[in-house]
C-alpha cells in the first residue's frame, strides 16, 4: 500500500507535470507527499569563472535555494487544493545520490520525478539524474516524460 510519496522537483515544467501525477496517486491512495529539491552543489564548479569572483558561490547557492523553495511551494499549493498533506525539503549534494538517500530516510513507498529524456551525447556528457535514480533506487520510481 502506498502511504508516502516523494516527488522530486527541479522547478521545471516536467517536474510540475510529475507533481500532478504524484498528487493524483496520493489522492487515490490517501497518501502524503514530500516535495524534494536538491541544490546541485557540483553544478557550481562547472560554471566558468566560478572560483575567480569572491562571493559568487554564496550568491549562486542562495539563488538555487530560492528556486528550490519556489518549486516545492508550487507543489505544496497544488497538494493543498486536493487536500493532500505535503512536506517540503531542500537538500544539497549530487541530486541522484541525495534523492535515493532521502527516499530511504523518509521511508517513501514511491518516488516520482520528471525525465528530460536526454539522449546521445547529452546523456553521455551530462548524465541523467533520472536514469541514475531508476538504476539505484530501492523503491519503485515513476518517470514522467516531458511534453
Amino acid at each position: 500500500m502506498i502511504k508516502k510519496i516523494m516527488i522530486a522537483t527541479d522547478g521545471s515544467k516536467t517536474s510540475d507535470k510529475a507533481a500532478k501525477v504524484g498528487i493524483e496517486i496520493a489522492s487515490r491512495s490517501k497518501a502524503s507527499i514530500t516535495a524534494v529539491y536538491v541544490v546541485d552543489i557540483f553544478r557550481l564548479s562547472r560554471i566558468p569563472g566560478y572560483a575567480a569572483f569572491p562571493g559568487l558561490k554564496d550568491k549562486l547557492l542562495e539563488l538555487m535555494e530560492k528556486e528550490g523553495r519556489e518549486a516545492t511551494e508550487r507543489i505544496d499549493q497544488m497538494a493543498k487544493i486536493e487536500g493532500i498533506e505535503c512536506h517540503k525539503l531542500i537538500a544539497r549534494g549530487e541530486p541522484s545520490i541525495e534523492l535515493m538517500r532521502i527516499s530511504k530516510e523518509l521511508g517513501a513507498d514511491l518516488l516520482i520525478m520528471g525525465s528530460l529524456g536526454r539522449t546521445g551525447l547529452d546523456k553521455l556528457f551530462l548524465g541523467s539524474v533520472a536514469e541514475k535514480v531508476v538504476r539505484g533506487s530501492s523503491i519503485p520510481v515513476i518517470l514522467v516524460p516531458r511534453d
